[in-house]
């Protein structure tokens, strides 16, 4: 008999705390740029029409502030909440936004049932596109193929992250992006919220995922594309197959294994609370 989620893993006033981040951050932004607009374009720079608008962007940033309390408060006592708090790099604010873009990281809620690790980095847009496939709908090509929920975390067994892309080092693949007038089988909020979380910990010295970045620049540093590549090409002309990755494409590789580490070990810490609920 599947085993049921926890609640707690899904926390609804989290829920509801990051979305009305999402929103008044977005709202304070656009009338950052209409405050903007009324000082440069039309010259009322002191006047009272800009100190009015100055003072309900001012309200804007008090509503955003609490909400971003509000969200910090729930992970507090959120399970996963101690894992973001001692992991260096991931911090409360963007670890919060992950948990709100993934739901519960262990839990396939469309099925009812555990998912898979790759499961988890394909819906984050972490899988690969083998040539040859639509580049926008590849999710279903791996979701689940590789990895079990039995998995090792150790790095040498199946959860690991050199383990899923030896696999795909037999064939030329890419990854996955969003394609003009087409919808995406894949979170874009998830993938965002796990990449500035990578961006995060590699600036520290001393959070486990800068390992995981200096080595990814190290393994890619003679690589070289398998396939046509606009990232490294100027418009119009992408690199050629067989061609040296550039430096900002090692860069990119290597925050994508960084960004893949961080949610397999969201996802190890999610499965022991999981585990521990059903003992």
């Amino acid at each position: 008999m599947p085993m049921p989620a926890p609640l707690g893993l899904v926390d609804p006033l989290l829920i509801l705390a990051a979305q009305a981040l999402d929103d008044l951050e977005a709202t304070r932004i656009a009338n950052e740029n209409r405050l903007r607009s009324l000082r440069d374009v039309y010259g009322l720079a002191g006047s009272s029409q800009e100190a009015e608008a100055a003072g309900l962007v001012d309200g804007l940033k008090a509503l955003e502030h609490q909400a971003e309390l509000s969200l910090k408060r729930a992970l507090r006592s959120h399970p996963l909440g101690p894992w973001v708090k001692r992991t260096v790099g991931v911090g409360e604010k963007q670890g919060a936004r992950l948990l709100f873009a993934i739901g519960d990281p262990y839990w396939n809620s469309l099925h009812d049932r555990p998912r898979t690790v790759s499961e988890l980095w394909a819906y984050c847009g972490y899988h690969v596109i083998r040539t040859g496939q639509t580049n926008h709908d590849s999710q279903r090509a791996f979701v689940g193929a590789e990895q079990s929920p039995g998995g090792g975390d150790s790095g040498q067994g199946p959860c690991s992250l050199r383990a899923f892309d030896v696999a795909h080092e037999g064939s030329a693949g890419v990854a996955p992006a969003r394609a003009r007038g087409q919808k995406a089988n894949w979170s874009a909020d998830a993938k965002s919220r796990a990449w500035l979380i990578a961006c995060s910990c590699i600036k520290q010295e001393t959070s486990p995922y800068r390992a995981v970045y200096d080595d990814g620049r190290e393994r890619y540093a003679e690589a070289v594309h398998q396939v046509e590549c606009r990232r490294c090409g100027p418009a119009g002309r992408p690199a050629l197959a067989g061609s040296p990755i550039s430096a900002g494409h090692q860069h990119a590789r290597a925050l994508r294994l960084v960004s893949k580490a961080i949610l397999r070990d969201l996802w190890i810490e999610a499965r022991a609370i999981h585990t521990a609920v059903s003992v």
